[in-house]
């Protein structure tokens, strides 16, 4: 409200703050009835007692509603009011609040506003231990962030390269191959440890489907938020809430939970893309400049193990380095005011032994 309406309300002589004017019974809902309560109260209770089913909050509940009735379901927000007025729902995780990402110039648009490719999916490993097993058990998880949102999970005998690529191979079949596929650092994706200016196995058989590397920032989880979270969600409503008693038990509450996700999201497949005949064999690696061990004063980042100084005034700035493997050269961006500002270009020339791996299989031939 304005404020000459505020001081025009608190310098009436009418201030009898006991009368209810709300125009319905005090403890009563404005719209919704008790048949509508009892409806979610129902819908809770099948959800929660279906060993199938992981989800049985507001927007699982919509979902279920639209399959029983035909008439239109509340909003997510009221069903969650009514959830909690019934005391079936946790208190609500409080929110981090809004971090310093934008300030330090996270590339956010970049990397979801379709410069980079317009489908972002990201991936990730997960290691757990089943009571009674001495070695862990091994998942990988792919999400995607944005609208048709996705997660799918994948139990693997271990996290090697080999077992990735076939992962991979499995998603893409089964659902979409996506135009950028995000990942971290693991030596699994980058390759070897020591060796610079390396194309891993994974980035080669990744350029190879049109599909462009992103590495996200070391040692920073939220640079990777879609796939932390949904392996959150796979931690508290999977792994942690069942009990397992064999590897098949796993196996089979783990396809009941992928079902449960698809539903919850409401993942509808996207039509199949159109193979670029254009395609530039780029891969991105996403930074936050530190100072360097080697030139105390000034900024740096590492790439596949290659130093690249910057200037100091941005330190702690979030960048996006790009290899052009077409013309081997890297170039440094940073996203300011969602616009790309180049600190950075020079040669970064590819590793002979990677070079000569290349024109031993062929790989990339049609691109490099």
């Amino acid at each position: 409200m304005s404020k000459h309406t505020v001081i025009r309300w608190t310098q009436s002589p009418v201030q009898d703050f006991t009368e209810d004017a709300r125009g319905w019974p005090k403890g009563k809902r404005r719209k919704w009835s008790e048949t509508t309560e009892e409806r979610i109260r129902t819908l809770y209770q099948q959800l929660a007692r279906n060993p199938e089913e992981f989800f049985y909050g507001a927007t699982a509940i919509v979902h279920q509603w639209r399959k029983q009735y035909s008439d239109a379901p509340p909003p997510i927000r009221t069903i969650g009011q009514i959830l909690q007025d019934l005391n079936l729902s946790n208190p609500r995780r409080k929110g981090r609040g809004q971090s310093a990402t934008e300030y330090l110039c996270y590339p956010e648009k970049t990397i979801y506003g379709g410069s980079l490719g317009k489908r972002v999916i990201e991936a990730d490993f997960i290691r757990r231990y089943l009571k009674g097993r001495s070695s862990p058990l091994h998942f990988i998880g792919f999400s995607a962030k944005k609208a048709p949102r996705l997660r799918h999970y994948i139990r693997i005998p271990n996290m090697t390269t080999d077992v990735f690529i076939g992962a991979c191979d499995s998603f893409f079949n089964r659902f979409e191959q996506p135009e950028v596929l995000k990942l971290d650092n693991a030596a699994t994706f980058t390759g070897s440890a020591s060796g610079k200016r390396n194309l891993s196995k994974v980035m080669i058989y990744l350029l190879s489907r049109h599909i462009t590397p992103v590495f996200a920032v070391p040692r920073r989880p939220f640079t990777q938020a879609s796939i932390e979270g949904n392996n959150s969600v796979f931690a508290r409503h999977f792994w942690n809430r069942r009990e397992f008693n064999s590897l098949a038990d796993v196996d089979r509450q783990l396809e009941w939970f992928n079902s449960s996700s698809l539903k919850y999201t409401d993942y509808q497949q996207p039509g199949s893309r159109k193979e670029k005949t254009d395609f530039t064999p780029n891969v991105y690696f996403l930074r936050q400049i530190k100072e360097s061990e080697s030139k105390p004063g000034q900024g740096s980042i590492v790439i596949l193990n290659e130093e690249i100084l910057l200037p100091a005034q941005w330190m702690n700035f979030f960048v996006v380095a790009k290899w052009n493997l077409k013309n081997e050269t890297l170039t440094v961006f940073k996203e300011q005011n969602k616009k790309l500002i180049t600190l950075y270009e020079n040669a970064f020339l590819i590793n002979e032994t990677t070079k000569n791996k290349i024109k031993e299989t062929g790989a990339l031939s049609s691109c490099i």
